[in-house]
């Protein structure tokens, strides 16, 4: 409990993706009633230790897991066959049919329910899953946000993910594995995990938010076993190794430990939520209270995409767009498939000149290729949010990074803009779009 509340991780990253945390929630629930398999040294370390009372509340949290997010099923199967292999011999069939079966009658009610909501929804039958394994395996789409190296995850998400928590999960691990005190098994499930998630193109670290309560319990054990109840346990000892001196100072007290844990999540977590890419965030105060004072018709965000909040946060029926960057739905449209925010990025000018209609709201030509090749749609009058390519009026506000500022900034002043607010975003950012202050340009009035 004390890893999880201090880890900056769960007090910063996983507070922001509401799926990922509504999975790890769940999973870390399901991980409680999972049938681990004790060592016959240790007493059971869960509530419950019998696959007829755990196994089916825990398959049924792991099954609305998947719902919420289908990649979880990867997990769960990691889990699935370590439990299968790991059974003990004594009734080792009947148990096998019996974890088989239990899986695939909540495995089927999951599916159903699965396939009833979505139907309220669309108004049709669906079938995300199918959807989702098409999209990011099949033709593995998901590198259009980004090709990750093989070994992301182990050299870039677990560092993330436990920072200075990371020795202390390792120790524990190791202690587990050379002790057979505590059960190794969710140590190797993480593992599988792990491995099966680098297979695709595109790696996050929040893909293994999941994974945090196995990592946070293995830190817990090499924390008890340190300066707690377990300081008994003594991996590989010799005969004759001396025993330790209980007066000898040592580094691992647990005012030590704390105080490590302390000073190195506390500030990074006060620091991401307070201070890192807070402008993103101003900015739409300022929106807000110049929508309520009646200056806005129109909010354009000429950014990369998704850089900011939308509706969530203007709550006020306001004409608004961002640069698209929908990914292509084949694998074959891959060169040919257009988005705005890269055509944007690669020629701003160009982009301004074909995007916007001409100062007196006529269209220049309705059908001018972009900037970047591809063809601009008929021209964006209503409310609703233009097509990729279509073209626009100017709005009475344009967002905008202080890095695009001085490539456009005389597009702007000559269309009637000018700078109107300005707001603090983030002292660095590994994304060269990103770098800077969040800017609003406001088109004077005549």
């Amino acid at each position: 409990v004390f890893c999880s509340a201090v880890s900056w991780t769960m007090g910063s990253g996983i507070v922001r993706p509401l799926v990922n945390s509504a999975e790890t929630m769940l999973t870390a629930l399901a991980f409680v009633y999972w049938p681990w398999h004790h060592p016959s040294t240790a007493p059971p370390t869960y509530p419950a230790n019998n696959n007829r009372e755990s196994l089916p509340f825990s398959l049924c949290l792991a099954a609305l897991s998947c719902i919420v997010r289908p990649t979880s099923a990867v997990l769960w199967l990691c889990a699935g066959i370590v439990l299968l292999i790991n059974q003990p011999r004594h009734h080792r069939v009947s148990r096998t049919i019996r974890i088989i079966t239990t899986t695939l009658l909540i495995g089927i009610l999951a599916l159903a329910t699965m396939l009833l909501v979505d139907y309220l929804g669309y108004k049709q039958w669906v079938f995300p899953p199918y959807q989702f394994y098409i999209f990011n395996v099949q033709q593995d789409l998901g590198t259009w946000f980004g090709e990750s190296p093989p070994l992301y995850h182990l050299y870039v998400s677990l560092p993330i993910l436990f920072t200075s928590m990371l020795p202390f999960v390792i120790h524990g691990v190791y202690l587990s594995w050379c002790t057979k005190r505590v059960s190794v098994e969710p140590a190797v499930v993480a593992a599988m995990a792990s491995f099966m998630f680098s297979l695709v193109g595109h790696m996050e670290y929040r893909f293994l938010y999941p994974l945090l309560p196995i990592g946070f319990m293995y830190c817990a054990i090499s924390i008890q076993t340190l300066v707690g109840p377990l300081q008994h346990i003594h991996v590989a000892k010799k005969h004759d190794d001396p025993e330790p001196d209980p007066q000898s100072k040592s580094i691992w007290t647990v005012r030590n430990i704390v105080l490590y844990l302390l000073l190195t999540n506390i500030p990074a977590t006060l620091y991401l939520n307070l201070v890192h890419q807070r402008g993103v965030v101003d900015v739409f105060k300022y929106l807000r209270h110049e929508v309520a004072s009646n200056n806005v018709s129109q909010i354009g965000f000429l950014m990369p995409c998704h850089s900011t909040p939308f509706y969530s946060h203007l709550h006020k029926n306001i004409p608004m767009w961002f640069l698209s960057c929908e990914p292509p739905l084949d694998k074959q449209q891959l060169d040919t498939h257009y988005w705005e925010a890269n055509d944007f990025e690669q020629s701003p000018e160009l982009f301004l000149q074909k995007i916007f209609f001409t100062h007196n709201g006529q269209p220049q030509d309705t059908q001018e290729e972009s900037a970047g090749g591809g063809r601009l749609l008929d021209g964006f009058m209503d409310n609703s949010a233009p097509a990729p390519g279509q073209k626009r009026s100017w709005p009475s506000h344009l967002v905008l990074y202080d890095a695009m500022v001085r490539r456009i900034d005389h597009v702007l002043v000559g269309q009637g803009y000018s700078e109107c607010a300005r707001f603090f975003n983030t002292h660095f950012n590994g994304d060269s779009r990103r770098k800077g202050d969040v800017v609003v340009y406001c088109k004077k009035t005549r």
